[in-house]
This record gives structure tokens, sequence and C-alpha cells, in this order.
């Protein structure tokens, strides 16, 4: 009878403690004491968000373990509070393995003024890189790209592209960053490979200390795993920096980082920017950046082989544009309308990153008749936006003619974010997936090596990755 009386207790408290806590904010299920409502994520976290999403509202309140978690997934609610009220929701909110990611040095989790002048220099050398078509470098790994699959086409074996999209992708960024590249089809792999690839598979799944702290003694050996492979990759970005500003000439710059370190010089404020915190800056465009793309070039290869006529067609629009035996350019980019379409769609459908970084309300925040209160992590469901049937007709079907030129999605399409911390590579990964996306479909036909399609369902992880899968290839007449 005492036990009972006990746990009857310290129920009773729960409800009051929850009631406190939560008070004023967003409508959300009921969560559990220590693991919130982490229990109801099940396989497919970002489907379960938006399950919560589609009962209780545009702004949902979630407890990820013990942390207060407010979803965005209402257009309108993100133009008023990521857009309109910017400054309020400015920061990151900071887990554990982003602390070691970053050590809230990067561009994805520092805050305050620091982010604020780091983001300001890549800017200035991103739009610097245009400038000087630094890009092009991205177009010769492309070139690379098709030349490896071009053996496989004409040797008519079968390829899994896994590995080739994913070392393009990797090589479009530290060529593009560092002038560096890896081997297509090398059997030892770049440092920043493995330790990329040791990063992902440690983030890709989740991890419960993030939101159960004290759990944290049972992770040390992952912890430590994933500190030691970000650890590999500051490293290599430490030493390209100290061979990039011994070799600088400053009116022929080769790489971003020749202009980070030139916009860095001129800045008023050099002595502020450091080789450690340039290092993790670098580190978010090599890891998030590839990322992006290898995701999303293997889901396109999928989605043209499922809809051949779909693939017919972005061949029949890059041979009229280019025209046969040439290669596409970016200059061609904005006469391609179905091609950008079909890139769009594939964003849209199988989104790589479902949920956006977290943001850390900075202040209280009023949203109507609700509050968002200081310090809690407030999370923008990219997959719930993309995937509702209020703003798109069929949300679940593959269909690239939804975009029509000049229409705009406002806010239900956000696969780089919004607002002052939206993705400060969006414009390269968007010139990775153009060079890689109009070279692939130009020069091969994709398709199922059994005739039967190829499974789209996709894995749940952190990231929506496809299932590993083997393609046909042959070469265009």
């Amino acid at each position: 009878m005492i036990f009972y009386s006990i746990i009857l207790i310290l129920f009773l408290s729960y409800l009051v403690f929850h009631k406190k806590r939560s008070n004023g904010m967003p409508p959300g299920p009921f969560p559990l004491p220590i693991i919130g409502n982490l229990h109801q994520l099940g396989k497919s976290p970002y489907k379960s968000l938006k399950n919560f999403s589609d009962k209780y509202g545009g702004l949902t309140t979630v407890f990820l373990g013990s942390v207060p978690t407010v979803l965005i997934s209402d257009p309108e609610l993100i133009k008023d509070i990521i857009i309109n009220k910017s400054d309020m929701i400015l920061d990151r909110y900071n887990s554990d393995s982003s602390k070691i990611i970053g050590e809230e040095k990067n561009l994805l989790f520092a805050k305050g003024p620091y982010w604020k002048k780091y983001r300001k220099v890549f800017t200035a050398a991103m739009t610097k890189a245009r400038q000087y078509n630094i890009s092009s470098r991205i177009e010769q790994q492309a070139i690379q790209l098709n030349q490896h699959f071009g053996k496989y086409a004409d040797s008519q074996e079968i390829l899994n592209p896994h590995d080739f999209i994913r070392r393009y992708s990797l090589n479009g960024v530290i060529d593009y960053s560092f002038t560096d590249a890896v081997e297509y089809e090398s059997e030892t792999d770049h440092i920043v490979i493995k330790a990329a690839e040791i990063m992902e598979e440690i983030l890709a799944t989740g991890n419960p200390h993030d939101f159960i702290p004290f759990l944290k003694p049972f992770y040390q050996k992952k912890r430590s795993a994933l500190k030691g492979a970000v650890t590999q990759v500051w490293d290599y970005c430490i030493s390209a920096i100290n061979v990039h500003r011994k070799t600088l000439n400053s009116d022929k710059p080769r790489d971003l980082l020749d202009l980070l370190l030139i916009e860095i010089e001129k800045s008023e404020e050099k002595e502020f920017y450091t080789d450690d915190g340039l290092s993790k800056c670098l580190t978010d465009l090599i890891v998030a950046g590839h990322e992006t793309v290898a995701i999303t070039l293997g889901w396109l290869i999928i989605f043209m082989a499922n809809n051949q006529d779909m693939q017919e067609k972005c061949y029949q629009e890059l041979v009229s544009v280019v025209g046969k035996g040439k290669l596409p350019s970016l200059a061609n980019r904005n006469q391609t309308h179905y091609l950008n379409a079909v890139i769009k769609e594939v964003m849209r459908i199988r989104t790589a990153a479902p949920m956006a970084l977290p943001r850390s309300a900075v202040e209280n925040i009023q949203v109507g008749n609700y509050v968002i209160p200081k310090g809690t992590q407030v999370m923008m469901s990219v997959f719930s936006l993309a995937m509702d049937d209020k703003y798109w007709d069929n949300p679940e079907q593959f269909d690239p003619s939804r975009w029509k030129e000049g229409f705009s999605p406002d806010y239900t399409y956000i696969p780089f974010g919004v607002g002052p911390r939206m993705c400060v590579g969006m414009g390269v990964a968007k010139d990775e997936l153009y060079y890689a996306a109009s070279q692939m479909l130009i020069n091969f036909k994709w398709s199922s090596p059994n005739g039967k399609p190829i499974d789209d369902e996709g894995i749940a992880r952190i990231a929506l990755e496809y299932k590993q899968y083997d393609i046909k290839i042959d070469r265009r007449v």
C-alpha cells in the first residue's frame, strides 16, 4: 500500500511539474518522465513528428527526453518566427554532440557576434568565388565522375553508384575549398572520407545522451570516436590553411580558402579570426555540404530510373539547349526548366534533412496565444512542410511538373533552411547538383538492372537516406 501511495504521489508531482514547465506553450503529446516523447518517435522520427503536427497544429510542443522542443510546420508561422522575429531565434540549440563537432566555434552551431563575424567573411568569400569562377573546379569533378560512369556503360557492368557519388560530392567541396581531391577508384580512402564516414555513422541514428544527460557516461566510447574523427578533419583544414597562407597570391585566388584569407587580411578585425575558428567553419562545408549533395544525387538516380519518361524529357531538353556531344554548364541552367524542376522535386519529396538544425529561443517569444520560453529548442519540420496536402497536390507523388516556371512555394520548401541562418553553402551545393545531374542525364540512360522499380522508401535516420542499390548505365547515342 505504501509503495502504491509513493508511486501516486510521484506521478501527481510530475503532473504538477509538467504543467508548470509547459504552461503557455503550444499543445502536444503528453511526455513521460525522463524520456519525454522519445518512445513515440518509432523507426521514422520525421514521420512521427509530422503526425504530431497534423494532430496538434503548426506549432507543436514535444519533449525529446528532458529537452522541450517546439516544432514549426506552418509556413506563416515560419515567416512570423524565423523571419520576422529572427533576432529572438538566432542562436542554435547546442547538444553534447554538436558541442563536440564544433566546440561552438563553427558556422553551424556558434552563437552571437562570433557567428555573425565568421558568417560575414564566408558570405563575402563565396560571393567573390563566383566572380573568379571557382565553381569551374566543380565542373571538372563532374566530368571525372561521368568518365567513371562511362567505364561501366561501356563494359555493361552493373554498378552500385553510392561510393562514386559520395566521392564526387566530397571532391566538389574540397576542390572548391582547398584545390584538393580524392581518387574515385582508389583503394585507400582519403583521410577526410574516413573521418566524415565515422562522423556520419555516429550521428546518423541520433544519440540518446543528447536528450537524457545522465546517459552520457555510457556513451563515452562513442563520444571519443566522434571527437577523434572531427579532430582529423580540423587537422586537415589547419594543414591546408598553413599551405595556402605560404603560397597565397592575392591577385590570383585559387579557391575558397584563398578568398577567405584575403577577406580576413583586409578586415578591420583580422585579429579576431583564428586558424582554429576557420578550420571548424570549413569542416561544416566538408561534412554537411557533401552529405546533402551525395544523398540528393542518390535519390535523383532512383527517381530517373523509375520514371523513364521524365528521364527522357530531361535528356531531350538538355540536347535542345546544349546540343548533342556537348556538356551543359551553369550558363545553361536558366534554360533547362524541366531539369531544374526535377532537382527541386527530388529535394522536396526526399529532402536530405527532414528536420532543420535546431534553433534556441534567445528570449521568450509570444506567438498568438502561446509562448516559446527562452532556451527552448525550436525546429522547423522540413519534411512536414514538403509533404502536407494543404500546400501540395498529391505530395506523395513524384511530380516535377508542379514546379511551373515562376512558381514560388513560400516557406513550404526549405531544403537549405530559411532566414539569417540558412545554409551558407547553398549556392555551392546547387552548383554541384546541377553539374552532376546535367552531365549524367545528357551522357547516359539510367535503368533498373532487373526491370523492377528501385526501392524509393529510404532509411529513416537523422538524414533521409536511400537504400543502396544497383543501376544499369547505357550511353546515349
